[in-house]
């Protein structure tokens, strides 16, 4: 405990002596004077500076996306107030391993992503392929904590996130390569262009590579029985504490993707424009088997499949140094359109509509405990999922005090998921008897609207509402005898639920420099497709099995919060806020029956603080600091009262980060530190060991990168991560210090 305070005793410490230097600096360069303020759009649906929004609203330029590390959108958020970011380490893409969590409202789909307004969560689970989105095609990303339902629908009891793309002004051309540790590999293409006076068009390829890095051990408790005599486990213990041996680990992974986008934006009359893209993401992998086993027979020959003793204890390890075949993990298309044009004095009317489809989703296989590297039965699962959305929206002026934002939009998502007994696992596209599948559809229609009312010169009001209908429909099938009950299909006819999510939010701005802002309202979050139609075999030897009749959680949350600028160099916020949960989807356990499912059987609460300060040194060198505490807990469960108390998975309680970012003459670039506080991945909290294998570790680390203008069209730049080559575990072991060097033409 000690340790612990000392820990974060020094890292305020640090905090306060860096601080206290930035404002000396400042106060060197007084002369640099300029607001701090972003105009934004994701708050209101409208145009507003950061300083009138009705929530405390972060935004990511270009420039800071430049002056940082950033190979996907989500990286470009680790150092936000209240954002918390999880992956995996060496820049490589995922599936699910990918998180990003918004004011202790954990899993992927309670925080709405949108790529230019449009959703980017995917229809499985809400997971979302950040990769997708080139950073070199980032114009900024706009941050908005809070329950927005109101505006957005079911996805945004944490908040939104808005990625803004870049839109063609000229003729450009820039092309970045790279090299980094582990034999990483990038490389960008963009091009846009103004054709004529009417037309623009962006094209943009990327691609990426890496060999990986050692991130997995395999530890394996013991267990009674017999098997073949070895040496050279490792006692260690798992993550709650348990008598553990380390037997080996997984060799690393490599792996490769790449992204293909184009727009076409043509500007019709009467201030009118149509918006088209396209876009296709895909993502392999090899070398998923290698590994290295610790584990030596009498002979002295290595073993690294089936049962073994160890100091009078049986070890399991079956197939547990394999994971399954190279192949592709998955490809996802979208395709996106978008009309706005002009009404009247002041007014818009926008319409969208898009489509995701997703044929690979994590060709993903379960082995079979005699499974070797000569092959053995495993289980494969296909998994594909689609989404068609659409909306249309007006907004216009109805009097000199109130602006009227309305709208509809309605999706349809689909999933698919059939699970194969294959006889060898080394081949990717093996199928076999069916050993079960299941489909699943929902379908979503809304009404919202926003009413922004000028109560005084100094006084705004926001009110607004949505109602939303959702129904859901499908199937579940266990083609098998088993799993017990043995065979059978269920289908289940339709069923519906409706919601309103109404906000309420006050933004008093006394003086020009300082807004006080606060905000009550209700979001709900509809049941992803794979609780209720996904069939689901994690590699720990459980069967998941959906909840069909699962119906919506709700959120209802408010806010007060203080903005204030001093001297237009320093930019000072604070905000408190509550979310309290209900109906909150549980993942339920039987450890006897070897069975995992879902139910509407929880209630949380998550109180929170923000603070954060931002100086401006120079008009294009800044320091920052930020502070968040989320006391995010469960306050019932008639699932399992034994969490009833506990923190929530997967929300740390502290974040704290700080950092200089910025550019002086030819040079350019960042120093940024990074603390997360421990996060329980067990629902009781019983995984207190920190630095072993599954464990989720306090950790602080920095980053820096430094770039250098040779001309205006060529840069060259040298990044680090985990500069202080700090060795923690996020389940799986973090990378360590990482190099990465880029070259960058731009024409």
């Amino acid at each position: 405990m000690k340790k612990q305070l000392f820990k974060k005793g020094t890292l305020f410490a640090f905090s306060c002596v860096y601080l206290s230097v930035m404002h000396a600096a400042v106060a060197a360069d007084a002369g640099d004077a300029g607001s701090l303020g972003d105009v934004v759009v994701t708050a209101t649906k409208t145009a507003k500076d950061t300083m009138d929004a009705p929530a405390t609203v972060s935004v990511v330029t270009t420039k800071e996306i430049e002056n940082m590390n950033i190979h996907s959108a989500d990286e470009a958020l680790t150092y936000l107030p209240g954002v918390y970011t999880k992956r995996p380490g060496g820049h490589e893409p995922s599936v699910m391993g990918t998180n990003v969590v918004m004011r202790g409202i954990p899993d992927y789909s309670r925080t709405l992503v949108l790529v230019d307004g449009q959703t980017l969560n995917d229809p499985y689970i809400g997971a979302v392929t950040w990769e997708s989105v080139p950073a070199e095609t980032i114009k900024s990303i706009e941050v908005v904590p809070g329950p927005f339902s109101s505006l957005y629908g079911g996805s945004a009891m944490g908040g939104v996130i808005n990625i803004i793309t870049r839109t063609p002004t000229k003729r450009e051309f820039s092309v970045k390569g790279g090299y980094g540790t582990d034999n990483f590999k990038s490389g960008s293409v963009v091009y846009q262009d103004r054709i004529g006076e009417s037309v623009g068009v962006v094209l943009d390829y990327a691609y990426k590579q890496s060999d990986g890095y050692v991130q997995n051990e395999v530890v394996i408790r013991p267990g009674t029985g017999t098997g073949t005599a070895v040496t050279g486990a490792v006692p260690t213990t798992d993550a709650s504490g348990n008598p553990a041996y380390l037997v080996g680990y997984k060799e690393a992974n490599a792996w490769s993707s790449q992204n293909m986008g184009a727009k076409l934006y043509v500007d019709l009359p009467s201030d009118s424009r149509l918006t088209l893209g396209a876009s296709q993401f895909l993502y392999d992998s090899s070398g998923r088997n290698r590994f290295n086993t610790f584990l030596r027979d009498a002979a002295g020959n290595p073993v690294g499949f089936g049962n073994v003793t160890f100091a009078g204890s049986r070890l399991a390890v079956g197939s547990k140094f394999l994971t399954g075949p190279d192949s592709e993990i998955k490809e996802q298309n979208r395709y996106t359109a978008e009309y706005e044009t002009k009404l009247g004095a002041g007014g818009a009317l926008k319409a969208t509509l898009g489509y995701t489809d997703i044929p690979m989703y994590n060709n993903y296989f379960v082995l079979g405990a005699a499974a070797t590297l000569n092959g053995g039965a495993a289980t494969r699962m296909l998994r594909p999922s689609d989404e068609l959305s659409g909306s249309l929206q007006a907004s216009l002026p109805v009097s000199d005090s109130h602006y009227l934002v309305m709208g509809i939009s309605s999706s349809k998502r689909t999933i698919d998921t059939i699970t194969y007994n294959v006889s060898d696992w080394r081949d990717p596209n093996a199928t076999g008897p069916v050993k079960n599948q299941t489909a699943g559809e929902d379908t979503s229609y809304a009404l919202y609207f926003q009413d922004e009312i000028t109560l005084t010169d100094n006084l705004m009001a926001y009110v607004g509402g949505r109602y939303d209908s959702w129904s859901t429909e499908g199937y579940i099938e266990q083609a098998a005898a088993t799993p017990a009950p043995g065979a059978y299909k269920n289908v289940y006819a339709s069923r519906s639920q409706t919601h309103f999510s109404p906000k309420v939010s006050l933004v008093y701005r006394p003086v020009e420099a300082t807004t006080v802002r606060g905000s009550v309202g209700n979001a709900f979050h509809t049941p992803n497709l794979r609780d209720t139609f996904g069939w689901w075999t994690p590699m720990t030897g459980y069967s998941y099995t959906p909840n069909p009749d699962l119906k919506p959680e709700t959120v209802t949350s408010w806010e007060i919060g203080v903005e204030q600028q001093v001297g237009g160099n320093t930019l000072l916020r604070a905000t408190l806020y509550e979310n309290n949960l209900k109906d909150l989807i549980y993942r339920t356990q039987s450890d006897a029956l070897m069975t995992q499912g879902v139910a509407n059987a929880g209630a949380a609460k998550v109180r929170g603080i923000e603070l954060e300060v931002r100086q401006k040194l120079t008009s294009s060198l800044t320091a920052f600091a930020n502070v968040t505490y989320n006391d995010s807990k469960i306050t019932e469960n008639s699932a399992n009262r034994a969490t009833e108390g506990k923190r929530m998975t997967n929300t740390p309680e502290q974040m704290v980060n700080i950092g200089l970012q910025g550019a002086q003459g030819p040079w350019s670039g960042s120093l940024n530190g990074h603390y997360v506080g421990k996060v329980y991945a067990n629902d009781v909290n019983a995984d207190i060991v920190s630095g072993v294998y599954g464990s989720y570790d306090a950790y602080f680390v920095a980053d820096a990168k430094v770039a250098y203008k040779i001309k205006d069209s060529i840069s060259l730049s040298l990044s680090v991560s985990n500069l202080m080559d700090r060795k923690y575990y996020q389940s799986t072991l973090a990378q360590g210090r990482a190099f990465y060097a880029e070259a960058a033409f731009q024409f």
